[in-house]
This record gives structure tokens, C-alpha cells and sequence, in this order.
């Protein structure tokens, strides 16, 4: 059974620590240039943009609970379902790999216009080279490799960006830092 510990951030499988797609993906990511501080208030709206875009799904979105910060990233949200009309099958919906043992959390699979898509929600200034690895790697958590893929860019102007995300080398990628993160864990242990 998978299990994830909201304050560790900690995915578990049968009570053993499994790692997460995005802390394999580290290697990808060189937020080395920005202080820590500005990263944390960063990771914290894409948390709370997150939860508002769960709760505007299910029709349980307080308007009073939204902040200033989240608003227009919920707006691009919302202009996106205007003008696409998906039907929302999974939302945040936690996945784990049998064989490679990694899990993590997918942002959505949506139906848009009889297409079945896995879409990653993000709110950064652009899509991250990291986000095909990981949809790739939702994916095959999810049992759908052959999945359609995509980053959905919330901006802070109230405007989206529906990114398709068809790299063949996604799926090698994540791999290839898996292997990464377990040499490294072994070098570790």
C-alpha cells in the first residue's frame, strides 16, 4: 500500500521508503542561482495554486480562502477548462511503480476533446526541461506509458500555455536518473 507523508514529503510502499519522481529528477534541476528563500515561497504557491485548482475541480473552492498570489495562477486554471472543457478524471492522484519502486503524485488526467491526457500543472516563468522525464515517469507508474503528455503553465497574468510534451527520451531520462539516485544511495549506505 503507498502512503506519503505530507511534512517529510516521504512516499512509503508496504511501510519501505520509496523515492519520488521528483527527488530522482533533482539531478535535472540547477536551482543553484536562486536563494533558498525565493525557492521556498515558490514551492509554497505551487502548493497552495495546487490545492486551489483540487478544490476548484470538486466544486468546494471557498472564494474567501484565495490570496492575492493564487488568483490569477486559478484563473489561467479556470480560462483553461473554459476553453478546452476537460473532464477531469484523476487530480492529484498518487501512483507507484511495481517493478522500479519510485512513486509520486500526478497532477491530472484529463479528457479534452476525446484525448486522454496527463497533465502536469506548473507555475513557473517556463516549462521546466525536467517536466517530460516526469510525466513520463507518471505515466508509467499510472500503467499508461503510450499516454498523451502535457505541462499546463499557469501564469501569474491570469494566461496559460498547453505544452505537449512528445520527447522519445523522456522515459530514458527519468531511468537514467533513477539509476543515478540508487548508485548514489548505494555509494550512501
Amino acid at each position: 500500500m503507498l502512503t506519503f507523508d505530507e511534512v517529510a514529503h516521504r512516499y512509503t510502499w508496504n511501510g519501505r521508503v520509496v523515492p519520488g519522481v521528483t527527488t530522482i529528477l533533482k539531478p535535472l534541476q540547477d536551482f543553484s542561482g536562486i536563494p533558498p528563500a525565493v525557492l521556498s515561497a515558490k514551492a509554497d504557491l505551487g502548493t497552495r495554486v495546487h490545492l486551489a485548482t483540487e478544490l476548484d475541480d470538486a466544486g468546494t473552492l471557498d472564494e474567501a480562502s484565495i490570496t492575492d498570489d493564487v488568483r490569477p495562477y486559478l484563473e489561467a486554471w479556470r480560462q483553461f477548462k473554459r476553453v478546452n472543457d476537460p473532464l477531469v478524471v484523476m487530480a492529484e492522484q498518487r501512483v507507484y511503480h511495481p517493478v522500479l519502486g519510485y512513486a509520486g503524485t500526478l497532477d491530472r488526467v484529463l479528457f479534452i476533446r476525446d484525448e486522454e491526457w496527463l497533465v502536469d500543472l506548473k507555475t513557473s516563468a517556463a516549462v521546466p526541461v525536467s517536466a517530460g522525464p516526469q510525466t513520463a515517469a507518471y505515466a508509467h507508474a499510472l500503467g499508461q506509458p503510450e499516454i498523451k503528455r502535457a505541462a499546463l503553465l499557469l501564469r501569474p497574468d491570469g494566461t496559460y500555455l498547453f505544452s505537449p510534451l512528445a520527447n522519445p527520451s523522456d522515459w530514458a531520462a527519468f531511468q537514467s536518473c533513477l539509476v543515478i539516485h540508487r548508485f548514489k544511495e548505494q555509494a550512501h549506505a
